[in-house]
């Protein structure tokens, strides 16, 4: 006969161990897509772009330094300014998914198309309304070898700092505070009135418009580069293709703009064109999911901020002629 077997004793419960409690004010973990850029360093870095980039070759060009030149070395102090001043966030730009997704060529194209189209209607609906605007649109003309370089700076390397300033760093900063349409508009009115011209505003807020949802929309920065490329190229090439050759007499178009009855036919198609393609683009470059956007809500505009629309009125105040006359005055007084 064997022995009963011993009653086994029952395991005995762990006791839980306590969840800790946290601090309730701990800093919230971002987003791995998050790169961190606050709205005023955007800010900051669009207005020092502006500063730079038309003190440096404003100065070259009036000791005799050729467009194309002096627009090359502006952006060489532009990229020593990034990699000293703006290090830090150059560098989270860097790491952000807008500068890391590639481009698609065949969107950018195709955007491109339609938003050219939409900046030349608004531009032209300015024009047929105030016909004295088109003299102040600035003409980026040059000549021999200095035609290469203007195609290089304005063509390329000027479009690739203005979207990193703007689209890259301002956008971003704006859309962490205040979402996708706010940074959209912001960004593109800032860019807009920075030209000065009310001629040149006119035609580019649609496209600052479009280059701001087209890099929402595919997530790349580069998108917007191949796009603002692509127009200044244009520009800048047909320019120096047209420059010195014999074309038609343009007060004969102005006269046909001042004729009151194709004044406002004309003003108001070309409104009506270009509001309907920008809506298209509106409504296919849906932003696309970020987990950035808003990740850091407060206020987007800063003193900077304002400092760049100010850039912009004052550049349009001496397009005027009355004040135009009063700076020649004081030019000529201080000789």
């Amino acid at each position: 006969m064997t022995a009963p077997d011993a009653p086994s004793t029952p395991p005995q419960a762990q006791p839980e161990q306590p969840t800790p409690a946290w601090p309730t004010d701990q800093t919230p973990v971002r987003p791995p897509t998050d790169s961190g850029i606050r709205a005023v360093d955007g800010n900051r870095a669009a207005l020092t772009l502006l500063l730079s980039q038309n003190i440096v070759s404003a100065v070259l060009m009036s000791r005799g330094v050729p467009l194309g030149t002096a627009l090359l070395l502006s952006f060489v102090a532009n990229v020593i300014l990034a990699l000293t001043l703006f290090r830090p966030v150059m560098r989270a730009l860097v790491q952000d998914s807008r500068w890391r997704t590639p481009p698609s060529w065949g969107l950018a194209i195709a955007a491109f198309v339609l938003a050219f189209l939409a900046s030349r209607a608004f531009a032209l609906f300015f024009v047929v309304l105030f016909p004295s605007g088109a003299d102040a649109i600035p003409q980026f003309l040059s000549r021999g070898p200095d035609v290469w370089a203007l195609l290089l700076a304005a063509g390329l390397l000027i479009p690739f700092a203005e979207e990193v300033a703007f689209r890259g760093l301002m956008m971003r900063g704006h859309e962490r505070a205040a979402g996708f349409t706010v940074a959209a508009l912001t960004v593109s009115i800032a860019f807009a009135v920075a030209h000065g011209v009310p001629a040149s505003v006119a035609g580019i807020l649609p496209l600052a418009y479009a280059l701001a949802r087209l890099t929402q929309h595919t997530g790349s920065l580069w998108n917007g580069v191949i796009v603002h490329a692509l127009n200044n190229s244009i520009a800048v090439g047909l320019g120096a293709f047209l420059a010195g050759r014999n074309l038609p007499d343009p007060t004969e178009t102005g006269d046909l703009l001042r004729n009151p009855a194709l004044t406002m036919p004309l003003a108001v198609g070309a409104l009506l064109f270009g509001g309907v393609v920008l809506l298209v683009l509106h409504l296919w470059l849906v932003p696309r999911p970020d987990p950035a956007v808003k990740s850091a809500p407060g206020p987007w505009l800063s003193a900077a901020y304002v400092g760049v629309v100010l850039f912009g009125v004052l550049a349009a105040l001496l397009t005027l002629p009355a004040v135009a006359q009063v700076f020649a005055n004081l030019q000529g007084a201080l000789r």
